[in-house]
Parts: C-alpha cells; structure tokens; sequence
C-alpha cells in the first residue's frame, strides 16, 4: 500500500507511486545515478530518467539545507537562514538642540567616518563607517541605527556613543537628555531570509499584533522566504514596566546606601560622646580625690 501525500510529486507523464519508489530508493542509496536506480526499479529509463534526477536533486537540496554547523571536515556551510536587516532605533526623538549640532557639523558629501547630510527627498543627516549606519530625519527626530557586521547590543550602543561624540559638544554628551536618549537604544526590527527555491508571492500578516511577524515572499529575495520581525505592541508597554522596576530598585538601593551611612556616622558620634563622658568622669573623678586630700592634709599636720 502506498502511503498518501506525494500528489506533490506527480506530473503529467510519472505516477507518484513510481515517484515515492524512486524517493525510497535514493533515501537507501544517495549516491546512486538515475540510470541505475530506473534499472533496480525497472523503470523505463528513457520514461522516468528525468524524474529521478529531479528528485535525487531535490532529496541532495534538502538534505544539505538541515545540515546545522559544520560538515564531516569541520568547514562552515552556508546558513539556512540569513539575517540581514537589523535595526535598532531610540525610544525617544533626537533632541532638536542635538540635530541642529549636527546639521552644523555635516559635510554635503558623503564620506566614511563623517556625518552628512543627504541629498534626497528628505534631506537626513547620516554617518557610516566600517561598524554602523546612523541615519537621522530632522523633521520627526526619527532615528535609524544599522550595524553592518555582527557584534553585541553593549558593542552597538559603544559605536552609537562615539558616532555622536563626533558631533556633539561633551557638555551635550553630559547631559541628561543624552543619556535619557542613549539608554532608550533598542532593537525594533530584524529581517531573516530562509532559502526555500521556487514559491509564488504572498504575504501572512496574521501574527503582526501578538507576535510582531510579517511572513511573505515578495520577489525581492528571489526563491527565499522571508519573515520581518518587530516588537509586537505589548512589548514596550513590558520594557517600561521593567525600567521602571529597574528604577524603583535602583533608588531603594541608594536610600538603603544612605541610611547606611547615616547608621555609621550615628555610631561614630556615640562612640565620641562615649569617650568624652569617660573622659569626664575621670577628670571630674581626679579633682575630687585631691579635693578630699586637701581637705584632709591639715587634720594631719595638726
């Protein structure tokens, strides 16, 4: 009895029995040719020929695309999937004081290491070089952060400082607008690709709202799947209930610091007064005794 669900195998001129036949028999002997494996099947080659070399090629296609780290010699193939887009952003706008440094500083062509402004429509400000991409729109305060290799989030946020340390003066990198800008840094987006061959346009929002997907194949990474991924919207609501935890935390600990210190400096003025007291009384203790000695001297010579 043959099993159900290789309709997808069936063309025109093969039957899918004959196909799940030849899928087995290559699942048994990978390396075999299509000639041999019509022959054991006893297939008319001139009939089945290119069907078993379609689907020896596919089952070869499959098999090297689960492979996960390394082949038998320890050499890296090419990843399932790639991820290429990521981007990171602010939570909150670039400071208007800020952009207008920056327009100041901006060259009106583009070069490695500098910030400048662009020349399209929208006229951003931007900077590049061999770590990041930092695109800034004047306008809305938007800004869009682009790592151009891999590296860590701690690592980002380093070259996110210094790209801005090149424009702006150290008392706007001091200042409490900066620094509320600088820990607002983080992911909104990243776009993944898996190599899957032919596939026919569409797109999958369903998952958008609780999961922040987007899944679809739109043509512009031929014969790929590809699935842009967001914060879903109860994702920031989570990040500022956590930084808030975070702060109420934060200042416990100082106050608990403060009222350390406080402690300690209690018990060293008790220690003091202590010791002023012991000081007294032995003073107060010692005029008495040569109080009690002169009192008692003349009955003596008497």
């Amino acid at each position: 009895m043959r099993p159900e669900g290789h309709d997808a195998l069936r063309n025109s001129s093969n039957d899918a029995s004959f196909s799940y036949e030849i899928k087995q028999y290559f699942s048994k002997y990978p390396n075999s040719k299509a000639r041999q494996c019509c022959r054991e099947l006893g297939l008319d080659y001139s009939k089945y020929g290119g069907r078993a070399r379609k689907i020896k090629h596919d089952m070869m296609r499959w098999k090297r695309s689960i492979v996960t780290v390394t082949s038998g010699h320890e050499r890296p193939l090419n990843p399932l999937t790639s991820i290429h887009r990521l981007e990171l952003r602010f939570k909150e706008r670039v400071p208007a004081s800020f952009v207008v440094l920056l327009e100041e500083k901006a060259r009106q062509r583009r070069i490695s290491g500098e910030w400048y402004r662009s020349l399209n429509r929208n006229r951003q400000l931007e900077y590049f070089d061999e770590n990041v991409s930092v695109r800034v729109y004047p306008k809305s305060g938007t800004c869009r952060i682009l790592p151009r290799r891999h590296m860590t989030f701690e690592d980002v946020r380093v070259h996110v400082e210094d790209v801005f340390a090149k424009a702006l003066p150290t008392k706007a990198l001091l200042s409490e607008s900066f620094r509320r800008m600088r820990d607002g840094l983080q992911v909104v987006s990243r776009h993944r690709s898996f190599p899957v061959g032919p596939i026919t346009p569409f797109k999958v929002n369903f998952y958008k709202p609780s999961l922040g997907l987007d899944i679809l194949a739109d043509g512009s990474h031929p014969e790929h799947l590809e699935v842009r991924e967001t914060w879903p919207t109860w994702i920031p609501g989570l990040f500022e209930l956590q930084r808030k935890n975070s702060m109420a935390v934060s200042e416990f600990a100082a106050q608990i610091a403060t009222h350390l210190n406080v402690m300690r400096g209690i018990e060293l003025a008790a220690n003091r007064l202590n010791e002023t007291i012991r000081r007294f009384q032995q003073l107060v203790g010692g005029e008495s005794e040569r109080e009690r000695d002169a009192r008692s001297y003349p009955s003596r010579t008497a």
